[in-house]
């Protein structure tokens, strides 16, 4: 099995997600027609219920300060809603609630030790990268690559001497989930090297493939772990800024800390709308069978227009294929640049997720059915 452990992924790419966004948004001001395949926003709206909740927390004068940690009914919700979903025994003062995912991931980067070592699994989302870049933690990367579906040389993790490992299952970009045995192998590896493991879990709630089985970090109770995931994904809530920390009292306690220091606290109004999103499963259920189906509609059409290699997704929001070209080799940062000049369709390209990605691209499923399919063929008209 091909992996390699490189010190190389966290070279800056010349055409990044956020370059694409933001060129796809100034197109759009001119009166552009552009299909989004960048940025992982759904394209739909929260509940009903959350939205009620938060006019009801707003009108019930819920704009005030709050515990830093989170109100206790949003701290004991979401303990709730985990022990239902994993048949754990989370305790409210496990959960810190916090002013979105990112917010949330860094506070899980700022508990770790001095001399923490952090261990990739690439491709990886860059945040990840970025984060350790800026408290000044070094990296090691954990290559994987399509040709062995993304799976994972354990023994190079066995071999290294990281002490920090961060896992995104399902992954974003390549919508992998590891095999059950593969998992639990690696998590062995974690706890008998004594390392910490930070679970990014956002798009826990996608599982597109039915064959596979995904485990939470919080079903392994021996590991050093700290959950990280938010309800931009599952419930469309990205401007609300809602997510939570899952860890043990004492790191959260820190956490808490961290918060109140930064941020003070998380909105009051948004808790009463994380409590509220937190009992919408049956818009969830047809959400995950919306990307489902949307994810096939993608895969048909990569195939039929492009000819293109990918890993059909186990689960999150999105595909990242391989692209040929019959001049030579495939540059997507090229490719992406020309494709939203010439096509008004706007990709993220494979280096954003490491530089050895560069004949990938990732597409979101964002878009309707026909809409996916539309622009995939204005990606044919260009890919040569």
């Amino acid at each position: 099995m091909q992996s390699q452990a490189s010190k190389e992924e966290d070279s800056i790419p010349a055409v990044s997600l956020v370059d694409m966004f933001l060129k796809a948004r100034e197109l759009e001001r001119k009166g552009k027609d552009v299909i989004h395949f960048d940025a992982g926003e759904p394209d739909f709206e929260p509940p009903h219920e959350v939205i009620e909740a938060t006019i009801r927390a707003l009108k019930g004068g819920k704009g005030r300060y709050t515990e830093s940690g989170g109100i206790p009914e949003a701290r004991k919700a979401v303990a709730e809603s985990l022990n239902r979903k994993y048949h754990v025994g989370i305790s409210s003062d496990q959960v810190l609630v916090s002013a979105g995912g990112r917010l949330a991931l860094y506070y899980a980067f700022l508990s770790l030790p001095k001399d923490a070592k952090i261990g990739l699994l690439s491709p990886d989302w860059p945040a990840y990268r970025d984060i350790s870049k800026f408290i000044s933690k070094p990296m090691q990367f954990f290559k994987s690559s399509l040709e062995q579906e993304w799976n994972l040389n354990l023994d190079e993790i066995r071999r290294s001497d990281c002490n920090v490992l961060v896992l995104n299952y399902p992954n974003n970009p390549t919508g992998k989930i590891l095999d059950l045995s593969d998992f639990e192998e690696l998590i062995q590896i974690a706890n008998d090297k004594k390392m910490i493991v930070i679970s990014d879990e956002v798009y826990s709630d996608y599982l597109l493939n039915p064959s596979k089985h995904f485990k939470s970090i919080l079903e392994m109770p021996e590991t050093k772990s700290l959950l990280v995931t938010s309800l931009s994904k599952s419930y469309a809530m990205t401007g609300f800024r809602a997510a939570y920390i899952v860890s043990d009292p004492k790191t959260i306690s820190y956490i808490t800390k961290l918060n109140g220091m930064i941020v003070t606290s998380m909105p009051e109004f948004v808790q009463y709308a994380l409590i509220a999103a937190l009992n919408c499963d049956d818009y969830v259920r047809d959400k995950v069978n919306l990307i489902r189906k949307r994810r096939d509609v993608a895969a048909r059409s990569l195939k039929k227009y492009l000819g293109a290699d990918f890993y059909l997704s186990d689960g999150s929001m999105y595909m990242f294929p391989k692209l040929h070209s019959t001049q030579g080799s495939f540059n997507s940062e090229k490719f992406a640049v020309e494709l939203l000049e010439k096509q008004n369709v706007s990709v993220t390209p494979g280096t954003s997720f490491g530089s050895s990605f560069i004949d990938h691209i990732r597409i979101t499923l964002l878009q309707s059915e026909s809409r996916i399919e539309e622009g995939i063929e204005r990606m044919s008209k260009i890919v040569d």
